[in-house]
């Protein structure tokens, strides 16, 4: 999998930012989506990062680690991932990034990877509650995973 085209991938649909913020759900988040409140970091250090900043090789830090997270995820959930082509392996990483073991729910998906029907996990993505949350990334990775 091309990790470069992966990781350039997430921080277009996720953002980069220094400073905490409360995502949709109202959880803390910062840097490159990482939930800080999932992750046990403290109010200390969220109260301190929004006068200062979150150090950026600590940014980076959480990255990797989310990164590695979510294709360990993948590879969970979906037996034959490391045989997917390279765009669809991309595509579910990015949805495991933001979704993790939720994506185990998203059965369309599931039956249409394991068929190999790229269409159908188009269809899928576009089809569900998350495509209403962020129709322009849902777009982009429906639209991604039909590449050939």
């Amino acid at each position: 999998m091309d990790l470069v085209k992966l990781k350039a991938e997430i921080i277009r649909d996720e953002g980069r930012c220094t400073k905490p913020y409360k995502d949709d759900g109202g959880l803390w988040t910062g840097g490159i989506g990482h939930n800080l409140e999932a992750h046990g970091v403290s109010w200390t250090d969220i109260s301190t990062w929004l006068k200062t900043a979150i150090p950026a090789d600590l940014i980076d830090k959480w990255f990797a680690q989310d990164v590695a997270a979510a294709i360990d995820c993948c590879r969970s959930i979906f037996p034959s991932f490391d045989d997917l082509p390279d765009n669809v392996q991309r595509v579910l990483v990015n949805m495991a990034f933001d979704l993790m073991y939720a994506l185990r729910d998203w059965h369309d998906l599931m039956a249409a990877i394991a068929k190999k029907d790229w269409t159908g996990a188009a269809m899928a993505i576009m089809d569900s509650r998350f495509a209403h949350q962020g129709p322009n990334r849902c777009s982009r990775l429906a639209a991604r995973i039909v590449e050939k």
